[in-house]
């Protein structure tokens, strides 16, 4: 019957050309529509993710223009509809979306929502390239990847950035003969302190100044070479810009003697700064512009002399291919999501000690922030009354939204009672093996405290978030196996290196740790 149908479209618009393209264009906008809609509520976690850090973050509220953009970017090549039409094809582009699915399966194990956001962005250009075609994907191919910012990404960037921001503050207080005292993002001047939050980090301007320089240098400029030079300033300057900012707020504070630059001041110069950057970038972007022509169709992207338009068949094929290929992954990890995992019935018990340590009944004065696990306890250890340990363990059956061992809404530390200075790393040895460990530099006031901690993923040891999402996805894919822990050793000390001492001193003394976690993943199978 749709050959038939296609068969007599194609009869009627022989003596009109115009009509078939436009058959042609309704048809693909038909089954774009369709297999975007079906995309989005086959991965609609990562979809209603990216959509809820939109609204709640305000680094992120440029990415609802960026479909608006991108219309206005295809409306801007407006002549591809009347003079190209979709040729579609879909085994590439099903070969790629296998490859996003695994991508998106990974992700999805690991409880990595924004590698699943990518992926999805990936299995939607594969459908726009399996229902376009290569020659009207290639002629659409900037506003196509533009929509990769809908994409919230960046947040892992602002420790380094925090860090950065301090020590550019830190150079420029030295050059001008300020005093000064820096203790990780806190900055001691005689008028008063300084805390380099991550707000202050410069991210919220460096994600929207790198959207602004890609869609301005594609504007702008034909040339490839201005192009690039143009994105990479779009990087350098905001991050530059921020430290002058920060540096301007001290300043200013400095000398007037805290009365400007403090509360609303503090936002107001700093986005007022922003804004001059954002304006004197673009004007020097101006003075090099090379005028390119009027958008026109390339001549690759005409279809050949006769070639007959495409079917409604073969365009409807070619996305529900797609489709059906992206909806396996999250299929398959449905059917392992399906398992019921019960919580532990043995409890998280404190391991074996040496004298001169010993088991106190009191906690100390720090507790971290972890979301939903399946056990938590914290324990306090003492050795006389100069020495003592807070040790910290949280335990997950498994890997869920809102249940997760590396999540970014679990935290070290509150910041209200306890607040980052920076972090690090020791080497320590653990269980009689040495590991590298995580060091997280904490303070309150003027009191410091330290705390190292690493995860137990498969019944072994590993210090960085990367490792552990890899052992979280073999253990889970390949044996099954879900449990996770987070083991947290906090000690508040003088010094980093009393602490440090007292931290192997009391791992010394103490008795194995992973075998008590072994017996409490084994009671949730």
């Amino acid at each position: 019957m749709s050959t038939t149908v296609d068969s007599a479209a194609r009869a009627l618009a022989a003596s009109d050309p115009a009509a078939e393209t436009r058959r042609t264009w309704l048809v693909a906008a038909a089954t774009i529509a369709a297999g975007l809609c079906a995309l989005i509520v086959i991965f609609r976690d990562a979809a209603v993710g990216a959509v809820d850090v939109w609204l709640t973050s305000a680094t992120y509220n440029h990415c609802f223009l960026i479909v608006p953009i991108v219309g206005y970017l295809v409306w801007e090549r407006k002549d591809i509809f009347a003079n190209a039409r979709p040729t579609p094809f879909a085994l590439l582009p099903a070969l790629a979306v296998v490859i996003g699915g695994a991508a998106w399966l990974v992700a999805n194990t690991a409880s990595v929502l924004e590698i699943q956001q990518f992926a999805l962005f990936g299995m939607i250009e594969m459908l726009l390239l399996s229902v376009l075609g290569w020659r009207v994907f290639g002629a659409l191919l900037f506003p196509m990847a533009y929509l990769v910012f809908l994409v919230p990404t960046g947040e892992h960037f602002v420790p380094a950035l925090q860090d950065f921001t301090t020590r550019f503050i830190e150079i420029g207080l030295n050059l001008i003969g300020i005093p000064n005292y820096i203790d990780g993002v806190f900055i001691t001047i005689p008028s008063g302190n300084f805390h380099v939050a991550e707000a202050c980090a410069g991210l919220r301007f460096l994600i929207a100044s790198v959207a602004y320089g890609v869609l301005f240098a594609s504007l702008i400029y034909s040339d490839w070479k201005r192009r690039t030079i143009f994105i990479v300033l779009s990087f350098v300057v905001p991050v530059i810009a921020n430290g002058f900012r920060a540096l301007g707020i001290v300043l200013i504070a400095y000398y007037s003697d805290h009365k400007y630059a403090v509360g609303v001041d503090h936002l107001v110069y700093g986005w007022g700064f922003f804004a001059a950057i954002t304006l004197f970038l673009t004007w020097l972007g101006l003075r090099f512009r090379d005028a390119p022509d009027v958008w026109r169709v390339p001549g690759w992207a005409r279809p050949p002399a006769g070639e007959p338009a495409a079917s409604s068949a073969s365009l409807a094929i070619a996305g529900a291919i797609i489709v059906a290929v992206a909806a396996v992954a999250p299929a398959y990890a449905a059917y392992l999501d399906s398992a019921v995992i019960k919580g532990p019935t043995e409890a998280l018990a404190a391991p074996a000690l040496r004298a001169p340590w010993a088991a106190r009944e009191e906690n100390g004065r720090w507790r971290p922030i972890f979301e939903r696990p399946a056990a938590e306890k914290q324990f306090r250890f003492e050795a006389g009354r100069d020495r003592a340990v807070d040790l910290h363990v949280v335990y997950y059956a498994d890997q869920r939204k809102g249940s997760e061992l590396i999540s970014f809404n679990n935290q070290l530390q509150d910041d209200k009672t306890w607040r980052r200075l920076s972090d690090g790393a020791n080497r320590l040895r653990i269980d009689g093996q040495e590991i590298d460990v995580n060091l997280r530099r904490l303070a309150q006031g003027s009191t410091r405290r330290f705390v190292w901690f690493w995860y137990w993923v498969d019944g072994r040891f590993v210090s960085s978030v990367i490792d552990v999402k890899l052992a979280q996805v073999a253990a889970k894919l390949v044996s099954g196996r879900r449990a996770s822990a987070a083991i947290m050793l906090s000690i508040e000390a003088d010094s980093e290196a009393n602490a440090l001492a007292t931290a192997k001193d009391f791992l010394a003394a103490s008795g194995p740790i992973a075998p008590q976690l072994a017996r409490v993943a084994a009671s949730s199978r």
